[in-house]
């Protein structure tokens, strides 16, 4: 029993990196491969995941991704061939999705995002199956070519994936113990779906909070290099940007309100009990029913993401909020599993 997994960015180690343990102890050989990406080697060393890197994403423009996608594809055809898997399993890998169904692989997509519509046209219309969050209905993705019995659904969101095991430790930036801290994760500025977007948005929430926050610890939590040096040139020392890549969950542990800019830390902040802001530039089903429960409130503009963390902000609102998310997360299942007995029943078929 062999299976492929292709795994590129910091949310995927955390939530494949179980799913590959529980794989190989019922005897299954994995590779798991990636490419060069900031967050990513760091984290899959603290998580003991061994990833073979193939290839890096390029740079911001799209022909220069492109040529970098094209080459990881044809990079990755020889050793995938030569590792012999029955399955590959990605999230929306459009290399992995590709080099399978050219070498008579099933690729099973495990995807919680359809408002990514880049890599879902190039991944799931190759894909032999989709696992996903059960808040996602099908007609998100009937688009994508997908028949109704193509899609299997589990009954959490993904970070419970992590959330329902022992954290990943790793270094914190250092804060003031005597002030708030507010976390903000800025948004992914080099994917296709931000392209339209105000790629303003990050300077506009920052500039807000300094302004209106003047003593708190304000963390800004970027994905590239080139983020790290924009936002310390224009916010310098108001801002705490750490250069390492910190531990989510003890700076999450450590923060009284998080905005997130994204979908997967936004859940794990919200589904952990801290008080939760989505400044996301779009619409995520994931957000609507953490809105829906209570767990997250959704901003659409600076002031109003001001406002909102303004009245996050207080200990009397985290406490009730904790045992809220405790109880929403508890009744979560476990998607580990399911996702691995769903793959090991795959590579039986295949």
């Amino acid at each position: 029993m062999r299976v492929w997994f292709d795994i590129l960015t910091p949310k995927q180690i955390l939530f494949f990196g179980p799913v590959v343990r529980e794989l190989e102890s019922s005897g299954a050989e994995v590779l798991a491969t990636s490419r060069r990406y900031r967050e990513v080697g760091p984290l899959a060393e603290r998580a003991g995941l061994a990833l073979r890197y193939v290839g890096d994403r390029g740079t911001k423009g799209q022909e220069e991704q492109l040529l970098a996608a094209t080459r990881r594809q044809a990079e990755m055809i020889s050793i995938v061939r030569d590792f012999g898997p029955s399955v590959a399993v990605s999230i929306a890998s459009a290399v992995c999705a590709r080099v399978a169904f050219g070498l008579g692989i099933k690729h099973v997509a495990v995807n919680d995002s359809p408002h990514s519509e880049v890599a879902g046209r190039l991944s799931l219309p190759l894909s032999y199956h989709l696992l996903c969050p059960w808040v996602i209905p099908y007609r998100a993705w009937e688009r994508f070519g997908l028949q109704k019995k193509q899609v299997t659904t589990y009954h959490a969101l993904d970070p419970a994936a992590w959330l329902k095991r022992e954290p990943l430790r790793g270094p914190v930036p250092k804060l003031d113990s005597k002030e708030k801290t507010i976390t903000v994760r800025i948004q992914e500025s080099d994917a296709p779906y931000l392209a339209k977007a105000d790629m303003g948005w990050t300077d506009k929430v920052l500039g807000s909070l300094l302004n209106a926050f003047p003593d708190v610890n304000l963390v800004a939590l970027c994905r590239y290099d080139y983020q790290v040096d924009e936002v310390k040139s224009k916010f310098g020392s108001k801002c705490i940007v750490p250069d390492e890549v910190v531990s989510g969950h003890d700076l999450l542990a450590a923060t009284d309100v998080f905005i997130g800019m994204g979908g997967t830390m936004t859940a794990e902040a919200a589904l952990m009990g801290v008080p939760a802001i989505s400044a996301f530039q779009g619409s995520l089903y994931t957000d609507s029913y953490l809105e829906s429960v209570g767990l997250l409130v959704r901003a659409r503009d600076a002031t109003s993401v001001v406002s909102h963390a303004k009245r996050l902000v207080t200990d009397s609102y985290k406490a009730g909020h904790v045992r809220k998310a405790k109880r929403i997360l508890d009744s979560m299942e476990d998607p580990v599993p399911k996702i691995a007995g769903f793959v090991v029943k795959t590579t039986k078929q295949a």
